[in-house]
């Protein structure tokens, strides 16, 4: 089953409480269920997992977060779900007071009954529960720029987030998709993806066949779907059929 995030509901995570965020951006932001019962801030992966909430007039909601890394909201980026549409806590651009005003009457309330609120991820992440208090909504426009500039603090919703913790590795690879036939090189690699700096972009519908040039003249063969193409230059992120094989060794942790 895939989804798209902003069509996520309160069923879906009750069946479902870890999703796996696939790509895309804005409304075409893709997510998929996970097996995963934890979650864990070592996870390559970007998870979501359904959380409750507490409104500051004591009303309930239920919605999700981002709960591998919980130093702030913009990591977190804490959802409710409504039956009309989300509610979210973060953007990356400081939002008008219409669309603020927009998202508070799909709750039936002001900000005097929401804010400060609580919420609490049903899912535990290294074996302990992840949870957080929201005095307001905040955005990249108010933090420091070089924090604002970090892939990992940019709504999914809304922009461009990363798939996984990618880890840099350039190698050339050679790459078909039916008739199309292109070169490339590898910069950031993940378990299930990468990305390819190419002048040359497949589509986003047919699988990607991929020659990945390793060390001392070994290849790799290699298929996945395009999930984004580049805003900032040529190339395409990939999501693989099937993780890297020995992953750990060809791209092992930069030791900090």
């Amino acid at each position: 089953m895939v989804k798209r995030l902003a069509d996520l509901s309160a069923d879906d995570l009750v069946a479902h409480p870890v999703w796996r965020y696939e790509g895309g951006v804005g409304r075409d932001a893709i997510v998929v269920p996970a097996s995963k019962t934890t979650l864990s801030r070592s996870d390559d992966e970007i998870f979501l997992a359904g959380t409750d909430f507490e409104l500051f007039d004591t009303t309930k909601h239920f919605g999700f977060c981002f709960p591998a890394d919980d130093t702030g909201i913009a990591y977190l980026q804490p959802v409710i779900v409504t039956r009309s549409g989300p509610v979210s806590f973060w953007f990356d651009e400081a939002p008008s007071r219409e669309k603020l005003e927009k998202q508070w009457r799909l709750l039936g309330k002001g900000e005097a009954e929401i804010f400060p609120a609580t919420f609490r991820c049903r899912v535990l992440v290294d074996g302990r529960i992840v949870t957080g208090r929201i005095t307001g909504v905040e955005s990249a426009d108010a933090l420091p720029k070089a924090a604002a500039e970090e892939p990992r603090r940019v709504g999914i919703g809304t922009g461009e987030k990363r798939t996984s913790r990618r880890r840099p590795a350039e190698m050339a690879v050679e790459f078909t998709q039916d008739t199309l036939y292109g070169t490339g090189v590898t910069s950031d690699i993940s378990r299930r993806g990468m990305f390819v700096r190419t002048t040359r972009t497949p589509g986003t519908g047919p699988i990607v066949r991929l020659t990945v040039h390793l060390p001392e003249g070994r290849k790799l063969f290699l298929t996945g779907k395009v999930v984004r193409s580049a805003r900032t230059g040529p190339g395409f992120g990939l999501r693989l059929s099937d993780e890297w094989p020995n992953f750990e060794d060809l791209f092992p942790r930069r030791r900090k």
